[in-house]
């Protein structure tokens, strides 16, 4: 198991020389963030260079097969393929089947 140490991202205010940035969002990651600020009573400037700042330690001290993206993006070919293999129902192949048989530690006392 992997061990990391996870350093705190600085929340101090945005100094007032802070720079603006644009970018364009969907409509749905726009309405998750008004209900998050609003329900935290938050400014989204603030939401949104905390998450960056977040975002860039994690790409610093963390290894690039632990960061998952949010989002899966695939060709309409390979979207096409995929849900060809779906519909047939194929049975798992050897290697998978293999991994998940695997016996998975059971929750506890590290110490132990």
């Amino acid at each position: 198991m992997l061990n990391f140490v996870y350093r705190f991202v600085d929340t101090t205010t945005t100094p007032v020389h802070a720079t603006q940035i644009s970018a364009h969002i969907s409509p749905e990651t726009r309405e998750r963030l008004e209900r998050y600020v609003r329900a935290r009573g938050l400014k989204k400037g603030f939401v949104i260079e905390q998450a960056l700042l977040h975002h860039l330690q994690a790409l610093n001290e963390l290894p690039e097969d632990a960061l998952i993206p949010p989002r899966l993006v695939v060709t309409a070919e390979s979207g096409e393929r995929l849900l060809e293999r779906l519909a047939k129902g194929e049975e798992p192949n050897p290697a998978l089947r293999e991994l998940f048989a695997e016996e998975l530690e059971p929750p506890g006392d590290a110490t132990a």
